[in-house]
């Protein structure tokens, strides 16, 4: 004997369209360095993405709902395959990096966040949740492989080479440095040369 329990229901309305969530993700993330966290308003980001203001409201109840779901949206990108060599693997993942900050204006998405963090400290942890401290356990873990197989020193201190490699990213786009191909081989190399491990005697 059936009972209602062996009915499948129905689904209520029709399904919700990705492309469109994705599309006003974007817009937000573009908005965001252009026009800062000040300049992107609800309204502004459903004309950016082309879509109703209705779509924006019924995903997101407010901007700052919306504007953590775009910083979270900001996660690493293509991630380098192991090389199995330290140099190599570093080169990679940081002109993966350069690349996204270049791609989405990531630079000045962080810089107003930070110019926010007195009154939206939420952002900027947003962020690093799903960016900066993701990238930095990437970078950490090519230098830590490094150690293991003998090609940087046993004692090398993983976590400061880490903030100098990442610190070279951010001050040469503040000084308007040439930041080209061949920039992240450049950098790796330079911070490399001191913690190479000594060949065997």
């Amino acid at each position: 004997m059936s009972t209602d329990r062996d009915v499948p229901r129905p689904r209520r309305g029709r399904p919700r369209d990705r492309s469109k969530d994705l599309a006003v993700l974007d817009a937000t993330v573009r908005l965001l360095a252009v026009t800062g966290i000040a300049g992107t308003s609800m309204d502004r980001v459903a004309a950016e993405a082309g879509v109703s203001k209705v779509t924006v409201y019924t995903r997101w109840a407010s901007k700052s709902e919306l504007i953590g779901a775009a910083l979270t949206r900001l996660q690493v990108e293509h991630v380098p395959d192991p090389l199995g060599a330290v140099r190599d693997d570093l080169v990679a993942h940081l002109d993966a990096m350069r690349r996204q900050y270049d791609e989405v204006g990531g630079m000045a998405i962080i810089g107003n966040c930070l110019a926010e963090e007195p009154r939206s400290g939420e952002l900027l942890a947003t962020i690093r949740a799903s960016t900066l401290l993701p990238r930095r356990a990437l970078l950490a873990a090519v230098l830590r492989a490094g150690v293991e197989r003998g090609e940087l020193d046993a004692g090398l201190d993983v976590e400061r080479v880490v903030s100098m490699l990442l610190g070279s990213l951010y001050a040469d786009h503040l000084a308007g440095r040439p930041m080209g191909p061949g920039w992240a081989a450049g950098v790796v190399d330079e911070f490399l040369r001191p913690h190479r491990a000594a060949p065997p005697r």
